[in-house]
């Protein structure tokens, strides 16, 4: 990698003196630290924070490519990952955030905690650094390691089995450091910790879990040891109480970092997954919490993970305040097949708008039958789809001889555009949450999303455009590790030992902890005002917690495995995923079963979903046999600071491993379709 680019944090390394209550406040710092004087608590938030940076980042990429989420469009780099055809682009956020925010300050604090006793700063640095490297090796598998962080600017690879290892050893170091006291008068780490408020025995149990995690993950190599994976767990989070995260806010101004420009506050996944207007749900995903694996059950988390908007609103005479409206879920994109009436898949004609128009008056708008009939099976195909969307006080639809003619009543959001392709867009609820800073947010408890052409219309009248998603809010939390993931881990190995009756218990209590998981926050922002918009809508349906009495009629529905005899691996595994959120280790599941293929060991197939539809190709190359592991999106492309700046190295590494396969450098489209280190098909 470019090592000149490490340099640039020695000129920004040090923002203020931060706390887990404080360190929001960049800029207060009156001694200004320098890479030699910055002290461990000082530096400690800023390594964490980049990390998760990088955390959020790769997690929402990796959310597109195993199904979770897409984009407006198939060619930026979220559409791509989604339609299993991705391009070098997706991945510089994660890997300058990790290598350039993060690693590069790991050596120094780890010397200064040395110096001054703070070996529990020691601790948490080498829990970071294994986290950050192993993320690193799950998306590109070779990384430079040992000699990342130094003097050579052409860094050599190293293999990801070696930098597992060496990740599993420090981490058994930090647990061995944080089991011991500090040195008398050494900084606490209460002082500088975000994510565990400088609880040592949390720490610990992160350490367990992440081992439990990582040694889970080789499931598919000679390495894998069930044994290992289950003591892990019995050291890490027992509840949820011991769960580590990052908190975070939706604040008014704040510090912007350096690499993405995005403010320090708010969530990292809500900066890379919906501060914008890019990002769709995938229908799959919207499927598993409406009808679960087709049993017709309603998740209740599914409205608190799924936007809502206003729809069918009716205003006053005036236009001045909205006086009716239903509320419309989003429907999310078909990456995966073809819509009803339609004769195409919708990536295979134009980018999904993304901007809606609020109609203060009536408004029409002609689409030619010829047009029509470029997407769908008639005109009679595309009317009764359009009907399904409006209601007659919302639109008015008229056939004619070579048009219909749609006439939108005041208050219908309707796409301004005469190409019948966009009419049904508005199906897709934006995914974009408001915050305070540099958006739309009109207070601190309002998240919802006004945005429009004409958002200070939709702002004045309160027109919720989408109530955003509970991951993915300005002020969401980021689970870092939770006692539901270890749930599910159990689960899987204890089915792996045919111990069916073990893992049915495991993988209820980890359904049951993540709604127990999502209703501590959901109730925090009941207890904050969230559930009433600034302009006084009621939208506790995506705010409020869940009713016990929901919670229980799910957990005995027919979407729960109810006995040891019906319980499947691919149960586990898709409850799992909707438990997880955003976080890469689901891309990192869907690898170890191999996505759709049924293939692995005798579980049959573990995702239900089907290939997208709409694969181009044009940036990348696989096999055409889905049984092939080589079918599917494997790894990520080395970043352009290596293949650009190290391309000797990274050509050398690629050729010595890969050659074999046919791949003849680092920027051959053919590396998307190599398994990472631990993903081999046995």
């Amino acid at each position: 990698m470019k090592k000149l680019l490490y340099s640039i944090l020695s000129l920004i390394l040090i923002f203020g003196a931060t706390s887990c209550e404080n360190w929001l406040d960049v800029n207060t710092n009156p001694n200004k630290p320098n890479n030699q004087s910055a002290t461990v608590e000082i530096r400690l938030p800023w390594i964490q924070y980049f990390y998760m940076y990088a955390w959020g980042s790769a997690s929402v990429r990796t959310s597109a490519a195993a199904q979770i989420i897409t984009s407006y469009s198939y060619t930026d780099h979220i559409g791509r990952l989604a339609n299993w055809n991705p391009s070098q682009d997706a991945n510089i956020t994660p890997y300058q955030n990790w290598f350039i925010g993060a690693a590069n300050n790991i050596p120094d604090i780890i010397k200064k905690a040395q110096e001054t006793g703070a070996t529990h700063y020691e601790a948490a640095a080498l829990v970071v650094k294994s986290m950050g490297y192993i993320m690193m090796v799950d998306l590109f598998s070779e990384i430079p390691y040992f000699n990342a962080i130094g003097p050579d600017f052409s860094p050599s690879f190293d293999t990801g089995d070696v930098v597992y290892e060496a990740c599993l050893a420090d981490i058994d170091k930090a647990i061995e450091l944080f089991s011991q006291p500090q040195q008398e008068g050494a900084t606490p780490l209460s002082a500088g910790d975000t994510w565990n408020g400088g609880d040592v025995n949390k720490w610990i149990k992160l350490c367990y879990g992440l081992k439990a995690r990582w040694l889970g993950t080789l499931s598919k190599t000679d390495q894998y040891d069930p044994q290992a994976v289950l003591d892990a767990i019995a050291k890490g989070p027992q509840s949820n109480a011991d769960n580590t995260k990052m908190t975070h806010y939706n604040v008014e101004s704040a510090g912007t970092s350096f690499l993405s420009g995005d403010a320090y506050g708010p969530n990292v996944v809500w900066d890379t997954a919906s501060w914008g207007r890019n990002q769709k749900l995938n229908r799959w995903y919207i499927n598993l919490l409406t009808n679960f694996k087709g049993t017709g059950v309603r998740d209740p988390r599914a409205s608190k993970l799924i936007p809502s908007a206003m729809w069918n609103v009716q205003l006053n005479e005036d236009a001045s305040a909205i006086k009716s409206f239903e509320w419309r879920e989003d429907a999310g994109v078909n990456v995966q097949g073809i819509d009803e009436g339609w004769i195409i898949n919708r990536y295979e004609s134009e980018s999904i708008q993304r901007e809606y128009t609020p109609a203060l008056a009536d408004v029409t708008k002609k689409y030619p039958n010829d047009a029509i009939l470029d997407y769908y099976e008639s005109v009679d195909a595309f009317v009764n789809n359009v009907k399904k969307l409006y209601n007659e006080q919302a639109a008015t639809i008229t056939k004619g001889a070579d048009t219909v003619s749609i006439t939108y009543h005041a208050g219908t959001m309707y796409v301004n555009d005469n190409n019948p392709v966009y009419v049904e867009d508005i199906k897709y609820v934006m995914y974009r949450a408001d915050g305070l800073f540099e958006t739309q947010g009109l207070s601190k408890s309002d998240m919802n999303c006004y945005y429009s052409k004409a958002s200070s219309t939709t702002r004045a009248l309160g027109y919720v455009q989408g109530t955003g998603g509970f991951y993915t809010r300005p002020d969401s939390d980021s689970d870092i590790l939770t006692y539901s993931e270890m749930c599910f881990l159990k689960a899987e190995v204890l089915f792996r030992q045919n111990k069916k009756s073990d893992a049915l218990a495991a993988y209820k209590e980890g359904i049951k902890s993540h709604f127990d998981r999502m209703n501590i926050k959901l109730a925090s922002w009941e207890g904050s005002g969230s559930c009433t918009t600034a302009r006084g809508f009621d939208v506790s349906f995506a705010y409020a917690p869940m009713s016990q009495e929901d919670i229980n009629a799910y957990m005995s529905s027919a979407a729960v495995a109810q006995t040891a005899e019906a319980l499947t691996m691919s149960d586990i595994m898709m409850q799992k995923l909707i438990a997880m959120g955003y976080n890469f280790q689901n891309w990192n599941d869907v690898r170890r079963f191999n996505f759709n293929a049924g293939n692995i060991e005798n579980f049959g197939v573990v995702y239900d979903f089907k290939a997208p539809y709409y694969r181009t190709k044009d940036v990348s190359e696989f096999d055409t046999d889905p049984q092939s592991d080589r079918f599917y999106q494997r790894r990520m492309m080395q970043s352009y600071l290596e293949t650009d700046y190290n391309t000797v190295e990274a050509d050398k590494t690629v050729k010595e491993l890969y050659g074999q396969y046919g791949v003849e450098g680092c920027m051959d489209y053919k590396i998307y379709s190599i398994p990472v280190w631990w993903d081999w098909t046995k």
